[in-house]
């Protein structure tokens, strides 16, 4: 047999992939932005560090980052449409659709399977529990925060009612707020668990109120996306599930990395040379922390996804709590399923192997 029509096949192939591969390369990627309440920070480092690990590009995505003070404001943008994907919490979609008016949006991957938000006062308080808060005055983030239906309803479950038997004051976040729990303007803070850590590294001992088990293992912030988007692309909507996942996993599997990481996406955040070693073990503690608030090593196979008994239980809650007049209505309009498989088609040791070969 000639051997040389078989290499002309090989190298005619060879040629053609490297074509095709070449066009796909020059495929314009789709710029889409993603929205986070109250700012992008290291705080939240994995889906930058899977932005520079090249995640999102593999789908055909540019990510532009977008900053809002709280999900009352972020989820209208992405229904209408003016930002692609928004983590938020879920409470103020479950408000509008029970009142039958819903968001045309979907929430279709669920970023934190449980409760991250948490109330925290200073170590030497006499405060002991949530029941303590009567009285007192509690700090938020902002009073368009997405969380505070359900902080509402912790408060309520334990006889203490919300703008009547406690004061609450927005205080936003990072140093400005914790100030204000050190000087004894506010008795408590309710922020997310990242803030707590970040106090906590900064020299501010702080203890956590116990939340009642059932509130703790209620999911928190997801990722929603509109109606249309899911109807006209939904590609897009799997590449955004797969390449989030994989960014979780790589900055679970190389936090340090992740969080150096982050000065490619916003250079001013690159500390001086004297900060740089506390810089990055605050970061790392933060990361570390929320994944395991979250429980989000239990995940793998798992990323991103919603049961309809997830749902269940949180707008009973809601109900229970009288945030919500009636819990008879379609949930379906509030999340989908469709994309859990998308969420987890990947190589989990890959990107593992890729998270620790990163050059920060």
């Amino acid at each position: 047999m000639n051997p040389i029509p078989n290499m002309l096949r090989t190298a005619a192939l060879a040629a053609t992939l490297f074509s095709v591969a070449t066009a796909l390369q020059a495929e314009p990627l789709k710029t889409v932005r993603i929205g986070y309440p109250p700012a992008w920070s290291a705080v939240e480092a994995a889906i930058p560090f899977g932005d520079t690990l090249g995640f999102f590009k593999e789908e055909g995505i540019a990510l532009e980052y977008v900053s809002v003070q709280g999900t009352a404001i972020l989820l209208p943008q992405v229904a209408n449409g003016s930002v692609e994907f928004g983590i938020m919490t879920p409470d103020l979609a479950i408000i509008a659709a029970s009142k039958g008016e819903p968001f045309p949006v979907k929430f279709f991957y669920n970023f934190y399977p449980r409760n991250i938000f948490e109330f925290t006062v200073l170590e030497n308080s006499p405060i002991k529990s949530l029941a303590d808060l009567k009285g007192k005055t509690i700090g938020v983030g902002a009073l368009s925060w997405g969380n505070l239906p359900m902080s509402r309803l912790m408060l309520s479950d334990v006889g203490v009612t919300w703008m009547k038997d406690v004061k609450v004051l927005p205080v936003g976040v990072g140093p400005a707020a914790w100030e204000r729990l050190k000087s004894s303007s506010v008795d408590a803070l309710n922020l997310p668990a990242t803030q707590n850590v970040m106090m906590e590294q900064a020299g501010t001992p702080i203890r956590r109120l116990e939340l009642p088990e059932e509130f703790r293992k209620v999911f928190s912030n997801g990722i929603a996306t509109s109606n249309e988007l899911i109807q006209s692309n939904p590609e897009l909507v799997a590449g955004m599930s797969r390449a989030v996942s994989k960014s979780i996993a790589a900055c679970m599997a190389a936090t340090e990395n992740c969080v150096r990481s982050y000065w490619k996406i916003d250079p001013s955040s690159k500390p001086t040379a004297d900060n740089e070693a506390q810089w990055v073990r605050t970061f790392v503690a933060v990361n570390q922390g929320t994944y395991t608030i979250g429980e989000l090593a239990s995940l793998e196979g798992k990323h991103g996804v919603y049961t309809e008994s997830d749902w269940k239980n949180i707008v009973q809650k809601m109900k229970d709590g009288e945030q919500i007049k009636s819990a008879d209505f379609d949930i379906s309009a509030l999340y989908t399923d469709r994309f859990a498989k998308d969420s987890n088609d990947f190589d989990i040791e890959a990107v593992r192997a890729a998270a620790n070969a990163a050059q920060p």
